[in-house]
């Protein structure tokens, strides 16, 4: 980490993986569509969602070993959501997945592990996906909860308070100071931060300027967190927001719950924690945390949309 906590160069195995994705692999029997021409299976759920039409959306493409690193890029900008996965290879009991943003490539996202493993494999006891970060398992409980162990959390160096606050559109009082404001990565990169109340969390908002300023040209990701939940049963609720040419807003994110989860342990907290987070944005999100050694995050999945992708 440099002094503002930008990640450094993706470990070995991470690159590897991702250079030797980039090469099409040979084409694989295709499902047709009604004009003869080659379909891919889509499969549309909710992650982290305990209704319907809630949680995060996912866009999962199967049989996908014969697209490129473009032309999946393409197929995610097409579905426009947060992520989409794609399937490259399935074996018993795991597969290959690749995962994409509307702009880029991720090694490791939270809510596409769980969905697209639930997509696969949810009918038995676990699934593992072996993405660019690495081998992740997923074991589905009776009572709906979808378990990931996600790939260690590297924590960075910790940000100024003050100018925490400015990022996120806030004053320094509403900072809490029982939770330092600190960087982490794990597989994208975020600025953890707890504010004292639930209004604080609904005041935030990316001062571009400092976003630009702090990020040094990175992919940074701001995760603000209180312990004034919307519900009573939550310990937390909390918000990601990023800024790249223009603003948004993740509603459930995985991968920065796994980051509040190595935060909150190396604070000396263990155990059960529930996280509310998409409620500003209209999609209510509830992700389970299990802090402990190693650290589990979980939520439930929602079926929504299954066709054919026709390209």
């Amino acid at each position: 980490m440099t002094a503002l906590g930008h990640p450094g160069p993706m470990n070995g195995n991470a690159a590897d993986r991702l250079t030797r994705r980039a090469v099409p692999p040979t084409k694989a029997a295709m499902p047709e569509t009604t004009d003869g021409t080659a379909g891919m299976d889509c499969t549309i759920v909710d992650v982290f969602a305990e209704r319907p039409l809630a949680g995060n959306q996912l866009a999962v493409i199967r049989g996908c070993a014969h697209l490129g690193a473009e032309e999946m890029q393409a197929v995610a900008r097409e579905m426009n959501f947060s992520e989409t996965s794609f399937v490259t290879a399935e074996r018993a009991g795991e597969a290959d997945v690749r995962i994409f943003t509307v702009d880029r490539e991720l090694p490791f996202a939270g809510h596409p592990t769980i969905g697209t493993a639930w997509v696969l494999g949810g009918d038995g006891e676990s699934y593992t996906l072996d993405l660019a970060a690495g081998c992740v398992r997923v074991a589905f409980e009776p009572g709906g909860i979808a378990w990931m162990e996600p790939p260690p959390v590297a924590l960075g160096d910790e940000a100024e308070p003050g100018r925490a606050a400015t990022l996120a559109g806030l004053r320094s009082a509403d900072i809490d100071p029982r939770y330092p404001c600190r960087f982490a990565t794990v597989g994208p990169w975020f600025l953890l931060v707890g504010v004292r109340t639930l209004d604080a969390l609904k005041r935030v908002k990316i001062d571009p300027a400092v976003y630009r300023e702090i990020a040094a040209g990175g992919w940074l990701s701001l995760f603000v967190f209180t312990e004034e939940a919307y519900s009573g049963d939550a310990d937390f609720a909390a918000r990601m927001l990023t800024f790249h040419g223009t603003p948004h807003e993740d509603p459930a994110t995985g991968s920065a719950n796994t980051a509040l989860a190595a935060h909150l342990r190396d604070l000396g907290r263990r155990g059960p924690a529930i996280v509310e987070q998409g409620f500003e944005i209209g999609r209510p999100s509830r992700i389970y945390l299990d802090i402990a050694d190693p650290i589990r995050v979980g939520g439930k999945v929602r079926p929504v949309l299954r066709g054919t992708l026709e390209y």
